[in-house]
């Protein structure tokens, strides 16, 4: 199943640009490769406007995904290496490349302003 629109999420309090074109990718079979290739408990990857995910994402996944998206737009094809760096650096603080990465920790905290205003 392939979606491609725009969210009604509104990221605009804590993103001050338009929220993004995107397209999701719900895949299933994708699970057991990415579980292999990724990390193993993998949920989704976004590459540029796409977003491959092997269920639906909720609406906290789906704001990490697309802080995800901004990073790339912001990057650009350079994001590959400046996710890597930022990896790297979190290792090299005896920190873990994935959860202490910088981009992960600013997508983390778009998903948290939607699990927020879900509980409000």
């Amino acid at each position: 199943m392939i979606r491609a629109h725009r969210t009604q999420v509104d990221l605009h309090s804590y993103h001050p640009r338009v929220t993004p074109t995107y397209r999701v990718h719900v895949l299933p079979w994708l699970r057991p490769l990415g579980g292999r290739v990724l990390i193993a408990n993998w949920l989704a990857i976004t590459i540029g406007h796409d977003i491959w995910c092997w269920r639906p994402l909720d609406v906290a996944e789906l704001a990490h995904e697309l802080c995800h998206v901004r990073q790339w737009e912001r990057y650009g094809v350079s994001f590959i290496g400046a996710y890597a760096l930022a990896s790297m650096v979190a290792l090299s603080s005896r920190r873990h490349w994935y959860r202490d990465n910088a981009f992960e920790i600013a997508a983390q905290q778009a998903a948290s302003v939607e699990i927020g205003r879900d509980a409000g």
